[in-house]
């Protein structure tokens, strides 16, 4: 019994010291910004990727296009000890001398793959896809393998990109590459391995469809598994609706292990395609994609992320849109924008890249300008995170510490293989690949995350590099907008998650104060991101924030910016009908209503704009049958109605008032009636226009007894006395034919 006891109490004081000496370990320290390549010249470097083993964190890829030779290679770093410290090198073994085009992956059991286009400058056509594969953390490597071999120097395999499926599937260790085959038309190629990257399928073409050609027909394919083992192609394409060109992004999907595939689908419409960013900088819309493969509640989604323009005008700014399935790709979300700051500023965000961790947690990396107004032309790195399954963004964190000038990327443009296979005519006259290159790369392990990206602090492009644990942002509102009137309906607080909800709690407060000095209002320990109340009965001004806490420490906080509301409980008065007047005769079918203002300072010292409801109806209950129009949103006490109101009927009308706290007025106890009898004066035959067929017509009419008479007889009435005679004849043909005065009452006629 006794030795029972003592085991116990050896237990114990064991585990004490093993948590004590745990807790005395200092946390990973974050690698802020670091330069990757360690060549002393001022040539380029950029298109980075970048992946971190998912069976030990200590192991972490990159690679990158290099020029540091003075012409392109692809360099490889290594690093061993979770991103700290690294080597790089240049890819070696391939047919020809040059290389470019980098990606990298790595398979569920943490081998690693980097892939490049590798080519001969001497010759148009003649290169290949080479495949490269480390078993041992990058102590030695196996390769190149030729995914692609081009002998007859017939075409030019451009923007390769690869994925692995990593779900332990039928199909799982399947190796698939996707790019763009040149000359046009433009084809998107695949091809997989089931071997590691030893033996190749032959080519396949997924898309575009025959009927779609020249340069635009397809680029930037970009492959994705999901987590049943689906393999899907995404690029950037066009459609044609109603001999139309529409930008897109073009989806083809495969159920058998990429064997097959579905004919293309579009997968979102752009609102235009993008070019260039200021600076120089060309952008494209080239998306990036991950699939959910995690055991969590979103599993099975797919997401994708591609600039776009921010609206459709031509030039207009990009931002970085979001969208997702949740049925493999048969629908998608609405469109969901990423990047944080004020709509209305002209920055351009572009170069999207998109992680899913090891717990499902969204992860996009992009660059932005938003950091050098007025001109908005220097760039950053950022980064934002969903947890949520992409319903919310997090705010966004900047990743680079100094903004990159892009005057900065061109040093050393002159050199003898500037040619870059284009996607358009006119893309021949883009040096280098874009300026930038044409991505960036993030991975993740768990919470910690690795970037790398093409940054000019040092004046020329460098590869600088990034680690950091997720951190805990403030929280990014969704809703309500700022500087809102709200009476007693419920008010709905939407925000981005800050953390997965067991892991971050939230608190609403609500105050008179802007600086909440006092807090008048806390709803604590909220476990999601969405929380509605009932406002204050006080017709005041009141301020809001969001509060977010780690729950493991609540000391762990951030928070969200201060938005406030108004409350306005009071109701509007209802409007007086002016005009049309009631049971009066109207002859213009687009006719303008008038009614009172009903003033703010009649509504109390807090009063939300007025604005107005109109509605016409030819039932006098308002009912929407038979014929009923309505016109909302009417910030004025007048109104002209865009379309003409149907002819020789009778019309109700009515105006209500409402307020922007969503108080509403009533209608009117006696809606205002009216005769619609519109017509020209003149116009005899009722064709909207006066001309020589209303006087033949006329005289017809009075001198022949031509038959039908005017409908309505008003129209022959030419000079105003109410009898239609020869006089209105010789009335009408002066004006057509001399130029004589206008027809009764159509004095704004002009011929």
């Amino acid at each position: 019994m006794f030795g029972f006891k003592q085991s116990k109490n050896v237990l114990f004081l064991f585990l004490f010291f093993f948590v004590f000496l745990i807790a005395l370990q200092p946390s990973l320290a974050d690698v802020s910004n670091m330069r990757l390549n360690t060549d002393f010249t001022t040539e380029l470097q950029n298109e980075e990727m970048i992946w971190v083993s998912p069976v030990d964190s200590n192991i972490v890829m990159a690679v990158w296009r290099d020029f540091r030779l003075g012409f392109r290679k692809v360099a490889l770093g290594v690093s061993t000890d979770g991103g700290y410290t690294w080597v790089d090198s240049l890819l070696t073994g391939g047919v020809y001398l040059r290389y470019s085009d980098p990606a990298i992956w790595c398979d569920r059991f943490g081998n690693f793959y980097p892939l490049a286009m590798n080519f001969s400058w001497s010759s148009y056509g003649e290169c290949n896809l080479a495949l490269w594969k480390t078993t041992d953390s990058g102590t030695s490597w196996l390769g190149p393998w030729y995914a692609v071999h081009d002998t007859v120097n017939e075409y030019l395999e451009d923007k390769e990109f690869m994925t692995i499926d990593r779900t332990s599937g039928t199909y799982d260790g399947n190796i698939y590459i996707c790019w763009a085959r040149f000359p046009t038309p433009t084809r998107i190629m695949l091809v997989r391995s089931t071997d590691g990257g030893v033996n190749w399928s032959d080519t396949l073409v997924v898309g575009s469809p025959d009927e779609v050609e020249g340069f635009s027909s397809g680029q930037f394919s970009f492959p994705l598994v999901d987590a049943y083992g689906n393999v899907y192609v995404v690029w950037q394409g066009y459609i044609e609706i109603n001999e139309t060109r529409y930008n897109c992004q073009r989806m083809v999907k495969s159920t058998d292990g990429g064997q097959s595939f579905t004919y293309p689908s579009d997968v979102i419409m752009i609102n235009n395609e993008i070019w260039q960013a200021p600076g120089g900088i060309n952008i494209f819309n080239m998306c990036a994609m991950d699939a959910d493969i995690t055991n969590g509640p979103y599993r099975g989604n797919i997401y994708l992320a591609v600039p776009n323009g921010a609206t459709p005008e031509p030039n207009s700014p990009s931002d970085i849109i979001f969208i997702k399935s949740t049925d493999g790709g048969d629908s998608w979300s609405e469109p969901l924008r990423i990047n944080d700051e004020p709509e209305d500023l002209p920055i351009y965000q572009f170069h999207p890249w998109m992680v899913v961790n090891q717990e499902g947690v969204i992860i996009v990396f992009f660059y932005d300008q938003r950091n050098d107004p007025p001109q908005y032309r220097k760039f950053d790195s950022y980064i934002s995170f969903s947890f949520d399954g992409g319903e919310t963004f997090t705010t966004n964190y900047r990743v680079s510490d100094v903004s990159s000038d892009p005057g900065d990327a061109l040093k050393n443009i002159d050199r003898d293989d500037s040619y870059q296979p284009p996607i358009s005519p006119s893309a021949t006259l883009r040096p280098l690949a874009g300026l930038l290159g044409e991505y960036i790369g993030v991975s993740a392990y768990y919470d910690r995350i690795h970037c790398v990206w093409t940054d000019t602090r040092d004046g020329n492009q460098n590869v600088y590099y990034s680690n950091f644990t997720i951190p805990l942002l403030p929280p990014r509102i969704y809703s309500p907008e700022d500087e809102i009137y709200v009476s007693d309906n419920p008010l709905d607080f939407r925000w981005a998650a800050c953390g997965f909800f067991n892991e971050v709690h939230y608190d609403l407060e609500i105050s008179t104060d802007s600086e909440f000095v006092s807090v008048d209002l806390t709803y604590s320990d909220i476990d999601t991101n969405f929380f509605s109340i009932t406002p204050p009965s006080s017709e005041i001004t009141y301020f809001w924030r969001i509060k977010a806490f780690k729950v493991a420490d609540p000391l762990q906080n951030q928070y969200s910016v201060t938005r406030s509301f108004t409350v306005d409980l009071t109701t509007p008065y209802i409007p007086e009908l002016i005009f049309p007047v009631d049971s009066s005769v109207v002859s213009d079918s687009m006719p303008e209503f008038f009614w009172s203002e009903v003033l703010l300072l009649t509504r109390g010292e807090i009063s939300a704009p007025i604005f107005y409801t109109l509605q016409i109806s030819t039932d006098s209950t308002f009912t929407s049958e038979p014929e009923q129009f309505e016109y909302t949103d009417i910030y004025t006490s007048s109104f002209e109605i865009p379309e003409p109101l149907p002819d020789f009927k009778t019309y109700f009308w009515r105006v209500q008032a409402n307020d922007e706290a969503e108080n509403k007025s009533g209608w009117q106890d006696h809606p205002f009636q009216f005769s619609m009898e519109a017509h020209i004066c003149g116009d005899v035959d009722d064709d909207w226009d006066i001309d020589l067929s209303d006087v033949i017509y006329l005289a017809n009419y009075y001198l022949k007894g031509g038959d039908p008479p005017p409908d309505p007889i008003s129209r022959g009435n030419a000079n105003g006395d109410e009898v239609i005679n020869l006089s209105d004849v010789i009335y009408l043909a002066n004006f057509y034919l001399k130029g004589g005065p206008s027809p009764h009452d159509c004095g704004n006629y002009s011929q």
